[in-house]
């Protein structure tokens, strides 16, 4: 690219800027005349749906702290798979009859994140057959 090309591609972006610039101004004119009402600006989100947070509700814990390697203890009295003892965690929480699917799938996968901490912590291992047991003290 020549010397030029890059000056005028410069200028070109110096000009998008104050363009830019101005549109953003517009956008909060507007939003002050409305005074924040969400409904007749498409797309401007305030609150904590605009933080990343599910519009039903606060993030759901599904464990508190130590609860998961305790029910564990409880579980698993002989090695299994990860999935039985997903599953069987599920079951001692009590979510497989009441849990909707979609609620029970984002447990699973937080009981998964769970075991995986736990072996990467040491507190579980795993046998070359991929099973899962209490690592003895």
């Amino acid at each position: 690219m020549s010397t030029s090309q890059i000056l005028s591609l410069l200028q070109r972006r110096e000009e998008l800027l104050k363009e830019l610039s101005h549109v953003n101004g517009q956008i909060i004119r507007i939003a002050l005349e409305h005074s924040g009402d969400n409904e007749t600006i498409p797309g401007l989100r305030r609150g904590r749906a605009a933080k990343g947070e599910t519009v039903g509700g606060a993030r759901r814990k599904w464990f508190s702290r130590g609860e998961m390697l305790q029910l564990s203890q409880k579980i698993l009295t002989k090695p299994m798979s990860q999935a039985e003892l997903v599953r069987n965690l599920l079951a001692a929480k009590g979510y497989d009859k009441d849990l909707p699917a979609s609620e029970q799938a984002r447990f699973k996968s937080a009981a998964y994140q769970a075991i995986a901490a736990a072996i990467n912590a040491k507190q579980f291992t795993r046998g070359k057959d991929g099973t899962i047991a209490l690592r003895k003290p």
